[in-house]
């Protein structure tokens, strides 16, 4: 307590302990508040309302002041506002004293400027607490506030300083501007002395040695010739490297005699002779050797010893020149490649503005290269009037989105020939903030002849799609068929030979051995019957007559008998009404599933699932299996799979096969019903 009261002094006496100022206009609600403060060290000043309070805080500067709500005259809000705007009372922490508990209380007592509030009544606990919390708060806001005073004189005095600082560096710039200026006279002196007496030492250098020096280090071959006859009269080394000559003193040669077309020398010499010079000029050379290279001449007339002389600078360009060949042999194949292969290319710079279409391009459109500007629009007027709207959602793609695209399109040129191409365009984005493309390229393909033969393939599938339909068809109507026959005519045959039998017996009964001969074919004919019936319901069940769901009874209950499996039908939906084409092909599919069960699953229990609905029809046939690799089998050719596929199609519907090793396998099929739509 001693320590809170030295620090909210602010420098009067370390004993004066903190005031606080109790607002309230029930005196019987002042006592226990006013005695649990009293001991606690606090100084306690009280007033009965609003307008009292006001005076005592302006006049004592209370630590704090608790203030209730309710008063007669002006309320606790008004009262705290009035002392947040008075200069001397603003920074005192209030703390509402109120019953009222409602948000919009609350929310206006902290708009009013209070920093906290008790409730009503008062818990000494709370109330101390909170008192102890903003009377720490107003002990550091007056510390910071006298440090801020202090600092505020620091910096004062620091600004001072550094005025004068100022004030002693300027005249020190003033006097280093005006020796500055005093040593840059004499520099610009001494660089006059110094320039002109380089310049009389220059006169004073032989200006044949200085050219000699500048063109023999020079990486480029020069020489100088004599005017008109061209003899050489100087020439550094890289000239002697370039032309494979040995300097010889005795030896006279002529430019002109290394040229290996004459009609280009006279052409350059009457140049020389007209304007005295060329720039930049292609000519082919040969060596003594009988080597030829390509250089860039560049001759102008001047004097040498005091007579006309042609200077002479070369670059050789030979390995452009054969890079020049071998590119334009490359277009040449290019080209050929493209005609052959009927493609053509494309090209857009969008920073030069400059569009390239190849040869074969001009031919698949039908269009002529010198009567046809290469563009976009050419181009689109160049596409079938139904395929334009997808030619420019494909371009507004690829600008947009810097997405690439291929489409087929049909084109009409002007021989007005309908073909079919293929367009294949891309952007490369540039460097720049805005990410434009700088070039789009791209592709057309004239594939009129492999969309033929496309048609024609995919028809011809079509026809073997339709024959082996038919056929499995006939198929089909040929087991039902001879199923008939075996299970009438020859069941009736077997059956009354069965009768035939037993008559024998009954009149052979007396003798012992011809019973028992009789007892064996009659034995040997009801096997005969049982597998003549096991035939006629393998080729096609009787209980398909009945509905796929009889059908897919005998076959589950046939299967788990004749493997030893545990397997079970489950039919969620009422019984579905199908056709005998459509039972049938159900039907085989189911079956040559169990069959794969068998022989390749290794399972223990399969579920065949039928689900019928309004619209759909699911069939699930599920085992334990060890499963397989559906992509791997499809890879492998697995015409047992393929023959499933294709008659799930045939009616409709679509096969679905879902396993993988070590997890089963799962074979759906989804058969549409009525209004129920085609895969």
């Amino acid at each position: 307590m001693s320590e809170l009261s030295a620090n909210l002094s602010d420098g009067s006496s370390p004993s004066e302990p903190p005031a606080i100022l109790i607002v309230d206009d029930m005196p019987a609600n002042l006592g226990l508040v006013v005695d649990s403060l009293s001991d606690q060290g606090f100084r306690v000043l009280v007033a009965l309302d609003g307008e009292e309070a006001l005076e005592r805080a302006q006049f004592s500067q209370p630590d704090l002041i608790l203030l209730d709500v309710k008063m007669p005259g002006i309320d606790g809000f008004e009262t705290c506002r009035r002392l947040k705007t008075n200069e001397r009372t603003k920074d005192i922490s209030v703390i509402f004293m109120t019953s009222l508990t409602g948000i919009e209380d609350l929310v206006e007592g902290f708009a009013a400027g209070g920093a906290d509030y008790v409730t009503k009544p008062v818990r000494i606990d709370e109330m101390m607490a909170r008192i102890s919390t903003h009377l720490a708060l107003r002990t550091m806001h007056k510390q910071l506030v006298a440090q801020n005073r202090r600092l505020s004189n620091e910096v004062s005095v620091r600004q001072q300083a550094e005025a004068e600082l100022a004030r002693a560096r300027d005249e020190l710039e003033v006097r280093v501007a005006q020796r500055t200026a005093e040593l840059a006279q004499v520099n610009a002196s001494l660089r006059l002395e110094i320039e002109e007496r380089r310049r009389a030492e220059t006169k004073l250098l032989s200006s044949e040695a200085r050219f000699r020096t500048i063109v023999e280090t020079s990486p480029l071959p020069f020489c100088i010739t004599s005017m008109p006859h061209g003899t050489l009269l100087y020439m550094n080394e890289p000239f002697r490297k370039l032309f494979g000559l040995i300097a010889q003193a005795d030896t006279v040669i002529r430019i002109a005699d290394f040229y290996v077309d004459p009609a280009t020398r006279d052409r350059l010499v009457r140049q020389l002779r007209m304007l005295g010079g060329f720039r930049n000029t292609e000519v082919h050379f040969r060596r003594p050797d009988g080597g030829t290279f390509w250089a860039m001449l560049t001759a102008r007339v001047a004097s040498f010893d005091d007579a006309p002389a042609i200077y002479v600078g070369l670059n050789d360009v030979t390995a452009r020149k054969l890079a020049e060949g071998k590119l334009r042999a490359s277009e040449a194949s290019l080209a050929n490649a493209q005609r052959l292969a009927r493609l053509g290319d494309w090209e857009w710079d969008t920073s030069a503005g400059v569009i390239h279409w190849s040869d074969e391009m001009y031919r698949i459109l039908g269009l002529a290269p010198r009567l046809s500007r290469p563009g976009y629009r050419t181009f689109l007027a160049a596409v079938h009037r139904e395929d334009r709207a997808l030619v420019r959602h494909a371009v507004r793609a690829l600008l947009d989105e810097r997405r690439p695209y291929c489409l087929d399109c049909r084109v009409r040129g002007a021989d007005d020939e309908v073909r079919i191409v293929q367009f294949q365009a891309e952007a490369m984005p540039g460097a720049g903030v805005a990410k434009q493309p700088l070039k789009l390229v791209g592709t057309i393909q004239d594939i009129t002849e492999r969309k033929s033969i496309e048609h024609e393939l995919l028809e011809s599938r079509e026809q073997l799609r339709e024959l082996s339909a038919y056929m499995e068809a006939i198929r089909e109507e040929e087991r039902k068929r001879i199923a008939m026959e075996i299970h009438d005519e020859l069941g009736q045959l077997l059956t009354a030979l069965k009768m035939d039998v037993s008559l024998l017996k009954m009149r052979l009964a007396n003798d012992s051995d011809a019973a028992k001969k009789i007892d064996d074919m009659r034995e040997l004919v009801e096997k005969t019957i049982w597998m003549v019936r096991n035939v006629a319901s393998h080729l096609r069940p009787a209980a398909l007559n009945f509905g796929i769901v009889s059908a897919l009874e005998w076959l589950v209950e046939d299967f788990g008998r004749r493997k030893g499996l545990s397997c079970q039908l489950w039919i969620n939906g009422r019984e579905p009404v199908l056709d005998d084409a459509h039972a049938t092909a159900v039907f085989r599919i189911v079956q040559a599933s169990l069959t794969n069960v068998a022989l390749h699953a290794g399972a223990s229990r399969v579920d065949v699932t039928l689900t019928n609905t309004e619209t759909t029809l699911d069939l699930y046939v599920s085992d334990d299996g060890c499963g397989f690799d559906p992509a791997a089998a499809r890879n492998g050719y697995s015409y047992g799979l393929l023959g499933m596929s294709e008659r799930a199609r045939l009616i409709g519907g679509s096969l679905r096969i879902d396993s993988s090793p070590e997890t089963g396998t799962v074979v759906s099929i989804h058969v549409p019903l009525g209004g129920g739509e085609r895969p």
